[in-house]
């Protein structure tokens, strides 16, 4: 009697710690937003607001290898059954609803297809109103928990932000789904880009004021920079993102930001941020935005330091220099998409988060992307490797120069481009005559359809 008595109290006690631990685990109980621009993923019924997507240069086959690796990336972040909640950027709006499947449709198809979801979803746009007004893409929320509200707010040369409130387990949740004015280091776009920001701010004040302790995110593709006031400011006597979205550094833990935003960035350190790569520059277009509502103890919450930038090796990511792998039509359609997702996690526990990481700094530059470790990883180059699983990759070449304009080089019997987006080094290949040798590294890059090498570096030049 003894021993059975021991044996019940051992397993009660196995029980209730294994109870505990599940309990405790911050995933079993909270819930991953994500915030994915897709870079464009388009139907395939041929008409298309965009050249590239056009029937000759748009097909099945592109189209279902776009659709896998989203999926494959959708799967990476959420586990088998994908994210709970999704703001998607650079979805087609849908021209032809009588003649073929949405981008839309075909991508909640995908989805369902590999165990994803089940989603609830809401358009970035109208499809009652007049076609002339639909922009050529939208963003798109999905949510594996149901909508109570949703409205567009539309926006200067830009697509409609996307106000939708989800129920996570009774609490109401308003998340902003953003894709404003393209064009970051244009001073002419920040003044469309300033109006995008002041509708957004003019929403949540309002939503603010009739409830003070409103749970809400602001996420997506603002197509500015954390520091954008700072990187441009010779050239921006006002940014949208930190002048009036009020994009904060300063993790809102009992203390009062007032107005002011927490942008998630600043738990990362500077070097590891990053969302996406343009002309040998890193840049954080990709954003969530949290109030200090998501650091209290009532309804959702903010889990600490669960903001990560998506890199999926073998998906989305170039190795070497571990930028986003960007999609092409060509060649049948490869690579993912030209910006890294971002994700957090989020509770309905009532629990206050703790303090977590805060790297306050800014930088006043843009941070160059570090090219040594692609230079470390170089092979010698044979024309064998010119395959779309290849792109991105370095390689040491030798050849001679063949022609001026544009710059080519013949190695074997492949004639291969040659480009820097810095200047001093594309002085230094244009400098070279036809019949010169060039010998160095490159790595392997597409342009209006040839392949060529990209020459980031002097050092990369013998």
């Amino acid at each position: 009697m003894f021993v059975l008595a021991r044996i019940n109290a051992i397993l009660f006690l196995f029980l209730y710690c294994a109870l505990i631990c599940i309990g405790d685990s911050d995933n079993s109980k909270s819930f991953q937003v994500v915030a994915y621009n897709v870079e464009n993923l388009f139907d395939v019924d041929g008409i298309s607001l965009y050249n590239d997507y056009k029937e000759e240069m748009y097909g099945f086959r592109e189209f279902e290898n776009k659709l896998d690796a989203i999926s494959q990336t959708l799967k990476k972040i959420g586990g088998e059954s994908g994210p709970d909640v999704i703001l998607f950027q650079e979805i087609e709006v849908d021209r032809t609803p009588e003649k073929e499947l949405s981008a839309t449709k075909e991508l909640l198809r995908e989805l369902k297809m590999n165990g994803l979801g089940p989603y609830y979803f809401r358009l970035g746009y109208n499809p009652d109103s007049p076609s002339e007004n639909w922009p050529a893409v939208h963003c798109l929320t999905l949510s594996k928990f149901p909508f109570t509200d949703s409205r567009l707010h539309p926006i200067e040369k830009a697509r409609p932000i996307l106000e939708t409130t989800i129920s996570v387990n009774g609490h109401p949740f308003t998340l902003f789904n953003n894709h404003w004015k393209s064009g970051a280091s244009s001073e002419k776009m920040e003044v469309h880009r300033i109006q995008n920001a002041q509708v957004l701010r003019s929403r949540i004040d309002q939503l603010i004021e009739e409830k003070p302790n409103l749970d809400f995110l602001v996420g997506g593709d603002l197509n500015s920079h954390y520091n954008q006031s700072t990187i441009y400011r010779e050239e921006m006597k006002r940014t949208g993102i930190n002048d009036i979205l009020l994009s904060d550094e300063i993790e809102p833990i009992k203390i009062n930001r007032g107005k002011r935003l927490y942008n998630l960035w600043f738990e990362l350190p500077t070097a590891q941020r990053g969302s996406d790569a343009w002309r040998g520059k890193w840049g954080t277009l990709m954003h969530i935005l949290l109030p200090g509502s998501l650091y209290d103890s009532s309804g959702i919450c903010y889990v600490t330091d669960s903001f990560q930038v998506e890199k999926i090796y073998g998906v989305n990511v170039i190795s070497g220099m571990d930028i986003p792998f960007k999609w092409s039509n060509e060649l049948n359609g490869f690579g993912a998409s030209d910006h890294f997702p971002v994700s957090a996690r989020f509770h309905s526990n009532a629990k206050c988060p703790e303090k977590g990481n805060n790297f306050p700094e800014v930088e006043n530059i843009q941070r160059s992307i570090n090219y040594k470790k692609a230079k470390e990883s170089a092979n010698l180059w044979v024309n064998s490797n010119l395959k779309p699983q290849n792109y991105g990759r370095s390689y040491r070449l030798s050849g001679a120069i063949v022609k001026k304009k544009p710059l080519t080089l013949k190695i074997q019997d492949r004639f291969l481009g040659l480009y820097s987006f810095d200047q001093k080094v594309r002085n230094s290949l244009y400098s070279l005559s036809e019949g010169d040798n060039f010998s160095g590294y490159g790595y392997l890059s597409r342009y209006r359809g040839q392949w060529q090498f990209i020459i980031p570096l002097s050092d990369w030049i013998d």
